[in-house]
Formats: C-alpha cells, sequence, structure tokens
C-alpha cells in the first residue's frame, strides 16, 4: 500500500480538525443524533472524493459544510414519509443561521471549556457522566448515590452556573 500524497494528508488533517464542527452543524438540521452522525459519515466520505476540488485558500469548513447540506437533503428524502420532518424553507433557513452564527458558537464552546474547568470535581464528574458519557439517571443515581430530584437538581444547578459563566464572559467581551 503506497503512502498518502502531501495533499490528501493535508486534506485529511482539515477533516479531522473540522469534525466536531461539522457535526454540530448536520445535528443542527437533523434532530436525530443517530442520523447526524450517518449523514456525517456520508458528508466525510463525500469530501475525501471531492478533496482535490477543494481550494486550500478558502475557508474550509463553509465549503464542508455545502457538502454536509447535500447529505443531510439526501437523508431527508430517504426519511421522507417521517411526519416530523421541516419543510425545505425551514432546512434552509436552519442552514443559513447555523452558518451565520459558526463564530458565535465556536467562542461559546470555548468558554464554556474555560467554565467547566472551574467547576467542583463533583459537578464536573456529575456533567461529565451525564453529557459527555451520555450516562442514563439510573446509572448516574447508583454512581453518585442521589435521588432521581437530587440528581436533576444538581444537574440544573451546574448548567445554571456554566450559562451564567458563558454569558458573564461573552458579555466583558462585548458579543452578548
Amino acid at each position: 500500500m503506497s503512502a498518502p500524497s502531501p495533499g490528501t494528508e493535508s486534506f485529511i488533517l482539515l477533516l479531522t480538525q473540522h469534525q466536531e464542527a461539522l457535526f454540530r452543524y448536520i445535528f443542527s438540521l437533523l434532530a436525530n443524533e443517530a442520523d447526524a452522525r450517518d449523514a456525517l459519515q456520508e458528508t466525510s466520505l463525500a469530501l475525501y472524493r471531492k478533496h482535490g476540488e477543494y481550494d486550500p485558500s478558502r475557508p474550509f469548513l463553509p465549503w464542508a459544510c455545502r457538502f454536509a447540506y447535500r447529505q443531510v437533503q439526501k437523508h431527508r428524502e430517504k426519511a421522507a414519509r417521517s411526519p416530523l420532518l421541516f419543510s425545505e424553507d425551514v432546512i434552509d433557513l436552519l442552514a443559513r443561521d447555523r452558518e451565520r452564527l459558526e463564530p458565535e458558537l465556536d467562542r461559546r464552546i470555548q468558554l464554556l471549556d474555560g467554565c467547566l474547568a472551574k467547576l467542583t470535581p463533583q459537578d464536573k464528574e456529575l456533567v461529565t457522566s451525564r453529557y459527555g458519557q451520555r450516562q442514563g439517571a439510573e446509572e448516574m443515581m447508583g454512581r453518585f448515590a442521589m435521588s432521581r430530584r437530587t440528581l436533576f437538581r444538581n444537574l440544573e444547578r451546574v448548567r445554571q452556573r456554566l450559562h451564567a459563566c458563558v454569558t458573564r464572559q461573552l458579555q466583558s467581551e462585548g458579543l452578548s
């Protein structure tokens, strides 16, 4: 097996670097996480197949989002019988809004990382278990020796603290 060309390696690095942002974009257009992950895989394949057409002097993410949008459309066509689908106009609006908001959303994620670092170890573990590891309430209740009510009250308290922390930092930067 031959080694990939330097252009292919650069492209794979770009794709890997933007994978999370691309997933967030797709997930904002598809309500189901599994569907969004499938669309991400199809998008990654389509991008790889067309990587020779990418102009490195232009931003990668907007180019990749166009491919992702087409994959979302294909997914929607396959699932057209579902009564929960948005109209094409709504999907177009969501896609445009998502692209417009991407820099702000990226900044919020950066700030959230900083705010997470300020949490107590137990609060950080609660958030990581629920949202990072996607543990269910029953498992967390046993792990943290909490009632359901206490668990959800603590998660809500931590979410409020994180929201307030991000909001304060955005306001101090004049972004909110």
